[in-house]
């Protein structure tokens, strides 16, 4: 009985060191040390943290396009310079998979800014993609750039595990205004038609 618990144990701590285990093989190391442009806004929240979903407002706004410089990248979190300050964006990696690992972290930082997509902006939304609010009208990739992702979709489970294909493809978008407060961006035709505070 003793031999089986041991086992048992065994079996835990190397499914833990492998669910712990670096980037290694995703070539995502690669980019330390290096400039990218973040996809989508940030908020950061106190000592300069970024959640993989944005709150509706408030913390330290980061519009998209901007130049991040990548210090490091783990499992836990990635760690970049932006505007002159150091941040750490936590939660954003999707599953264990080196496949995976590489989706996530294009999810959030390109590295040709033209790709982040602000030149498709329409000219009228611009200086709000730009300072991160949302107005009706707007597509669903302007309401990214300028809002990043919900915390969750219309069936209520958080976004952090979706793709950004996932993302784009529904129509309620929830993002957190604070612990008990939600805002819902509802679309129809990808575009933005309401915004309801619950």
């Amino acid at each position: 009985m003793c031999r089986g618990r041991w086992f048992i144990l065994f079996i835990v701590l190397i499914l833990t060191h492998l669910g712990c285990e670096s980037i290694k093989g995703t070539g995502l190391k690669e980019l330390e040390g290096q400039s990218v442009f973040n996809r989508v806004s940030f908020r950061s929240s106190e000592a300069n943290k970024i959640k993989s979903a944005n709150p509706f407002s408030g913390g330290i706004f980061i519009p998209p396009g901007t130049e991040c410089s990548i210090k490091a990248i783990s499992i836990k979190e990635i760690k970049f310079i932006a505007t002159g300050e150091n941040y750490a964006l936590t939660g954003w990696r999707m599953g264990y998979g080196g496949v995976n690992t590489r989706v996530s972290f294009y999810k959030f930082f390109v590295q040709d800014k033209e790709a982040v997509g602000l030149d498709r902006v329409n000219p009228d939304f611009r200086a709000i993609v730009l300072s991160g609010s949302a107005e009706v009208g707007m597509t669903k990739g302007e309401v990214l750039l300028s809002l990043g992702y919900p915390a969750h979709l219309s069936r209520k489970n958080p976004t952090a595990d979706d793709s950004r294909a996932a993302i784009l493809a529904d129509d309620n978008w929830y993002y957190l205004e604070d612990k008990r407060k939600e805002v819902l961006l509802q679309f129809k035709g990808g575009v933005l038609t309401k915004i309801v505070e619950e």
